[in-house]
């Protein structure tokens, strides 16, 4: 039954990513043609900014899954009760106080990396953003102790909802209040999410009407592990404003809202993968408590189905891009296609230690997933300031990829170190040849296209190339020996049949 709620979980997760996905897809088209993509760029690094306020979470959210799923595989429910409740009541009086702190020093940074003529409209949005903020981090609890119960499938299912509301509100507000309606869409969608969230969180765990029990002994305990997961959040939140920041600095508001449009969809490709692979960490903590010598072979299949999965999927994505551009843009914007090339390659590169970095969550054991975080965080910045100055808004992007890269690597090679696990894992066996034949594909189609460049405008062509191309993968995809495990496991769990 375990397994198969696992297996439940992360086919709910990738139903979500797809949904979400096509949400964003029509929300940013829309966007661009009410708004456009200036006003898009403000939106996009005022979110970014007020996102550094959830360092208030001191990893609370994140100790949730993992305490939650310890109690529950311990059948101590008054302990799965008061760890939601001392960590959605600290959450939200730390936050509410960070916040306000925060609002005059965000103001003042605007002040530094937003033109003058759009300071005036960043700043009257700012608050509403704030707000959406605080019931995001509080509501990451629910969401976190559904993880925790192993619920997975009940969290995609609220987040996809979520996004289908908001688009729903951006449609009826924009129209009228213009980026003050995307702000109002914002808070509304939240609020909905935070109230939906803990009245689904009460039919698996006894809690009350509202949370009262703050029990200092448990917080003691899940803040001890959630400081590692502060220092993740807080070298990641800055992630995206300093990069943001920097394309406005030495670029312009275009260029960040090509940059949000380009990142935003990749990493929605990406996290097909991912969030079946997030389902590990519950799984993983439960795991430790009753058999911790299956860990090891859980990781090495994950990251071969990993692998057999994003390599594909990260092709395709490359050379669709022209004809993604046509249709979401409305033209082959260049500055976009560019981007989006280079963000590929580093979240291809940041995606291969999903499995590692799920593991070491599972496990309680954060310091190398630390490591990684901080050196992605203090590259970013020198190489950004170092790469905006000498190419402007292209090499704060080129600057972004190579500390992705270069950090991420640090987590899924300490693993394999760690638990003596030989390097040339990484690149599994069966999968060698389908690699190869997509980087050839991939360098044939860059090249095709760039000497074509003019009459790429028209879909026809990029359509054709990407046919080919996916025929040329999904013969690959068939053969590989991992669709027949993919295939007996899902028979085997989920059907509840003998695989053939």
């Amino acid at each position: 039954m375990q397994k198969r709620q696992v297996l439940i979980n992360a086919i709910f997760s990738v139903i979500q990513i797809v949904v979400i996905g096509v949400v964003l897809f029509v929300l940013y088209r829309f966007l661009l043609n009410t708004i456009g993509v200036k006003q898009l760029g403000i939106w996009s690094l005022v979110l970014a900014t007020s996102s550094v306020a959830q360092v208030t979470n001191f990893g609370l959210a994140g100790s949730a899954v993992k305490f939650v799923a310890k109690y529950t595989a311990l059948e101590e429910s008054e302990n799965v009760s008061g760890v939601i409740q001392t960590a959605a009541i600290s959450m939200a009086f730390i936050a509410a106080f960070v916040l306000l702190i925060a609002y005059p020093i965000i103001k003042k940074i605007f002040t530094l990396v937003v033109p003058p003529e759009s300071l005036p409209l960043a700043i009257e949005i700012l608050p509403y953003a704030f707000l959406a903020l605080w019931f995001v981090v509080v509501t990451g609890v629910f969401q976190a102790a559904l993880d925790g119960r192993q619920r997975v499938d009940i969290r995609s299912s609220l987040l996809m909802g979520s996004a289908v509301l908001n688009l729903i509100l951006c449609f009826i507000l924009v129209p009228v209040y213009g980026l003050l309606g995307v702000a109002y869409a914002r808070v509304l969608q939240v609020l909905t999410m935070f109230l939906v969230s803990w009245v689904l969180l009460k039919r698996y765990v006894t809690l009350p009407l509202i949370p009262y029990r703050w029990d200092k002994r448990l917080f003691k305990e899940i803040a001890g592990y959630g400081i590692s997961f502060q220092i993740i959040s807080i070298t990641s939140m800055f992630y995206d404003p300093v990069t943001k920041a920097l394309l406005s600095k030495f670029g312009n508001l275009a260029m960040v809202g090509y940059y949000e449009m380009a990142s935003r969809m990749i990493q929605q490709f990406r996290a097909l993968v991912v969030s079946a692979n997030q389902v590990l960490v519950p799984a993983i903590a439960d795991l430790k408590e009753r058999t911790p010598e299956k860990i090891d072979l859980v990781y090495l299949k994950s990251y071969q189905l990993l692998f057999y999965l994003i390599v594909p999927l990260f092709s395709l994505i490359i050379i669709s891009l022209p004809l993604i551009s046509k249709i979401w843009i409305g033209h082959y914007e260049n500055v976009f296609i560019i981007i989006g090339i280079l963000l590929i390659i580093g979240w291809f590169l940041n995606t291969l230690n999903a499995p590692a970095y799920f593991a070491y969550l599972g496990i309680g054991e954060l310091y190398w997933n630390v490591i990684g975080h901080i050196t992605i965080g203090v590259l970013n910045i020198c190489l950004g300031f170092l790469l905006g100055m000498t190419f402007d808004g292209i090499g704060v992007v080129v600057a972004w990829t190579i500390s992705l890269a270069l950090g991420s690597s640090i987590i899924y090679l300490s693993y394999h170190i760690k638990h003596n696990i030989p390097l040339i894992e990484l690149l599994p066996k069966a999968s060698r040849m389908m690699i190869a034949t997509c980087l050839i594909g991939i360098l044939s189609t860059l090249i095709i296209q760039h000497k074509l460049n003019h009459i790429f405008n028209a879909s026809t062509p990029n359509t054709i190339i990407l046919f080919l191309f996916s025929i040329v993968v999904f013969i690959f995809l068939w053969l590989h020996p991992m669709r027949k495990c993919l295939v007996g496991w899902i028979s085997k769990h989920l059907l509840q049949v003998k695989s053939p």
